[in-house]
């Protein structure tokens, strides 16, 4: 079996060997993280579109380093969830109706939009519990889950042509373990470890879930995801310390070759105690230096 991923990472906020939290200057409500090419991306779900974020040297402070608003994507749209695909393609989600926007090139244009059928419906209030994770998987297939919602999960047929308008099929339910609880914030597929990442937010936990494989071409049975292992960023989150907020505020999770976890967190325009002003923030979790070979005899 391939090596578990989760427990590289420490909570230990008091430890810069293991984490580090920073402000996000200029970036207002970020929601999810992708990297690509190397960059490290996020979408505002405020209508502010896409920023780039750059590091001042290896593990060094974040900054607001570029922004785009995509042509074909609607002014003012609540983005919320990033993945990559296989050609370069970025798909984006728009959480009020369940639209997926292809961005390629990325960031600049929307090639095609896809729909997927995912409401935006909440059990009170407005339109605000759409998608709030995606994660593009091996076999041509795409994960979606809605957040604030129990059963709100599924895998999709991605299309053929990327630049093309689809509406998804191949619709298949998924099975979540209760380690995920009521609220599912973000998802990164880990190439490396071949297991999907979910940021549960109310749990305030990153779990590593194996996916069982389907039984052929057009299975569309319901599967169950499967436990693998599990990261918890409590203390570090709380050491943020948001006037009137519970500490819930995860939106996004990438992880770099390093393995070093990222996860962006919306302030939802409240102040930080640590910071001293309002501002969002991204908390990065280091793997363990990897041990130097030993001298050849």
């Amino acid at each position: 079996p391939r090596p578990l991923l989760t427990p590289l990472w420490r909570d230990a906020p008091a430890d810069p060997l293991r984490v580090r939290v920073d402000a996000l200057p200029g970036i207002e409500e970020p929601s999810d993280l992708l990297f690509v090419e190397g960059e490290l991306y996020t979408v505002s779900d405020a209508g502010g579109g896409v920023v780039r974020i750059r590091f001042d040297g290896p593990g060094g402070a974040p900054r607001r380093a570029g922004s785009w608003l995509p042509r074909g994507v609607p002014p003012g749209s609540d983005l919320e969830a990033m993945t990559r695909l296989d050609g370069g393609e970025v798909v984006i989600a728009a959480e009020t109706d369940g639209a997926l926007f292809v961005l390629s090139p990325f960031p600049q244009r929307a090639c095609a939009a896809w729909l997927s059928g995912v409401d935006g419906a909440c059990l009170i209030g407005k339109n605000n519990c759409g998608i709030e994770a995606l994660a593009a998987l091996p076999g041509g297939r795409l994960f979606v889950a809605k957040e604030r919602d129990l059963r709100a999960a599924w895998l999709f047929d991605l299309p053929g042509t990327p630049c093309g308008g689809a509406t998804l099929s191949g619709k298949t339910y998924l099975t979540l373990p209760e380690e995920v609880g009521p609220d599912i914030a973000a998802a990164a597929w880990d190439p490396e470890g071949q297991r999907l990442l979910l940021v549960a937010r109310s749990r305030q936990r990153v779990l590593e879930l194996e996916l069982p494989p389907s039984s052929g071409p057009g299975d569309t049975s319901p599967r169950r995801l499967v436990l693998a292992g599990s990261f918890g960023y409590a203390s570090t989150e709380r050491t943020l310390d948001y006037a009137g907020l519970d500490f819930h505020q995860v939106e996004g999770i990438a992880v770099d070759p390093r393995r070093t976890l990222h996860l962006v967190v919306d302030n939802n325009g409240r102040q930080s105690r640590r910071f001293g002003k309002r501002s969002a923030a991204l908390l990065r979790f280091f793997a363990p230096a990897a041990d130097p070979a030993p001298p050849p005899d």
